[in-house]
């Protein structure tokens, strides 16, 4: 059964997480695209070379040529404009991303603190003194100190805790998987080894 991490050794992992770094990788390419944009207000200078003939002089003469738009009335002011609010909503995409996961992580780790002090409590007392209170009651019942009603309602108590035992575990390691997910790493986590106490 694994340890239960500090929340403060998980939340180090957020910005490992898929969602997370799929988050940071669209506010990368918005920024990108928007300083795309913004060298699209320059416009291109285009030099050219090469040679004419000269019928009236009967020589060929080298030509030259630079071609600067002027940008009046386009600048792309839009487009960049367009761009840099993209970009925007990819940061605040990021931020809530991040939120949500910790949000989650802390919710989970809440669920696998719970789920763990349920196991070690059904582990080390309920289900010991249950076993005990069962195998009283078969003694009895065999030398005729208890009813056949005794020993089921005993069985049954016995079974009972055994399956909330059973789904304490199941919701420890549903909590652990959970955060495995979130966080796109397994947990390293320690084993009880018979620990009785968190």
């Amino acid at each position: 059964m694994p340890d239960v991490p500090k929340f403060g050794d998980i939340a180090t992992l957020i910005a490992a997480s898929p969602s997370v770094r799929r988050a940071a990788l669209e506010v990368d390419r918005r920024s990108a695209l928007a300083e795309v944009e913004k060298t699209r207000r320059t416009m291109d200078v285009t030099v050219s070379v090469g040679v004419k003939r000269a019928e009236d002089i009967g020589r060929n003469q080298a030509l030259i040529g630079l071609s600067v738009p002027l940008p009046l009335f386009d600048r792309n002011h839009g487009n960049v404009l367009e761009a840099l609010r993209r970009t925007d909503k990819a940061s605040d995409e990021l931020s809530a991303t991040e939120s949500r996961v910790r949000a989650d992580l802390l919710q989970f780790h809440q669920q696998w603190t719970a789920a763990r002090d349920a196991v070690v409590l059904l582990r080390n007392d309920i289900l010991p003194g249950a076993q005990s209170a069962y195998d009283a009651a078969v003694k009895g019942f065999e030398f005729g100190k208890f009813t056949f009603l005794d020993v089921l309602d005993a069985q049954r108590t016995l079974l009972q805790a055994k399956t909330q035992y059973l789904n304490a575990v199941a919701s420890l390691h549903r909590a652990h998987a959970e955060i495995d997910r979130l966080t796109g790493a397994p947990i390293a986590t320690n084993s009880l080894n018979g620990k009785t106490s968190p």
